[in-house]
């Protein structure tokens, strides 16, 4: 999960240090607009912390797969991220590990722990326990069925709760991205499909995308407008592309000036896609999120919806904020 997040985040800087040259002509600043007074809430999302299972101990790279013990018909399952499970034919016992800096492993099961330590060759061998744990199967002639290991199922995160209050909403948790919403029962949730991000759907159409863009945004030199434009045309036509198909043109690319408490900034344009005569209204915001320890986090939400019904489908997908996982006590 780090490193897919590190990654992503590399791709997320790099693209908004690209130019606007080679693509489409750079829009005119929007007239500076007079703040109206407004009875909107306080931007400022609350960031969503976690202690639930899985617990990150820190990295173990090169460590994920399935080790098997000939001898003692054992295998050890590590997961990449510090969870571990110890299968026999009988039970499996699920637990921690974490790798220190010497190479030395250590597999913590409830209340027991097990010092174990990796060769040359990648196995890995338990203080106690007789035999190597074999990470290289097909060299000696292991299947997963003598293993006991059942070929990996396609599995949902569990979508937090469906609301307590029977509202019809859903609560969608990503931290492998960073960022947390709350939906409508009737609308999909598109997973592992925006770089970086999540989105969902309604019956129209119309998507809303969620992003933590706190790694990009503090590298930004410019203005929080200016960071929002850049973050359009870099990644609001990539959205609408994936989403829809080829981005054919847009127009009125214009920032707002709302006088929203909370909020760093907005914009809004059309967008058409190639093919195309219908038109997507677009609207893109950018405000914080902030941890209770005082972390601030910077989110930006966009919407795409046919003409008229950008309003209904932004406040529709609420409570878009950071999300992390923190280790138990």
């Amino acid at each position: 999960m780090r490193r897919l997040h590190f990654m992503t985040s590399l791709v997320l800087s790099a693209a908004l240090c690209l130019s606007a040259c080679g693509g489409a002509p750079t829009p005119t600043e929007a007239p500076e607009m007079t703040p109206e007074p407004t009875t909107a809430p306080r931007f400022d999302v609350p960031g969503e912390e976690s202690a639930a299972q899985p617990v990150v101990y820190g990295e173990a790279d090169g460590l994920e797969g399935n080790y098997y013990n000939d001898y003692l018909r054992l295998t050890l399952s590590l997961d990449g991220r510090g969870n571990c499970v110890l299968h026999s034919a009988e039970s499996d016992e699920e637990g921690a590990y974490r790798r220190a800096s010497d190479g030395a492993l250590a597999l913590v099961f409830g209340e027991r722990r097990e010092n174990a330590a990796v060769d040359a060759d990648g196995d890995i061998m338990i203080d106690g326990r007789t035999g190597y744990f074999l990470r290289d199967w097909a060299l000696w002639g292991i299947t997963e069925a003598e293993a006991g290991i059942a070929p990996p199922e396609e599995t949902e995160a569990p979508q937090a709760d469906a609301g307590e209050a029977g509202d019809g909403t859903l609560r969608w948790r990503d931290y492998e991205t960073g960022v947390a919403l709350t939906y409508p029962a009737a609308m999909s949730l598109l997973r592992d499909t925006v770089v970086g991000g999540v989105a969902v759907r309604d019956a129209r159409r119309g998507s809303v995308v969620a992003r933590n863009v706190t790694d990009i945004y503090l590298t930004h030199a410019g203005s929080d407008d200016e960071f929002l434009l850049d973050y359009a045309r870099n990644f609001v036509f990539a959205d609408f592309a994936t989403l829809y198909g080829e981005l054919d043109s847009y127009e009125g690319l214009t920032a707002l000036h709302e006088g929203v408490e909370g909020r760093l900034a907005a914009v809004t344009m059309t967008l058409k896609r190639k093919g195309s005569d219908g038109e997507t209204e677009t609207k893109a915001l950018l405000y914080t999120s902030t941890y209770a320890d005082g972390t601030v986090n910077y989110i930006c939400k966009t919407v795409f919806a046919p003409p008229g019904g950008v309003e209904a489908l932004e406040h529709s997908v609420t409570d878009v904020g950071a999300v992390r996982l923190v280790p138990e006590n």
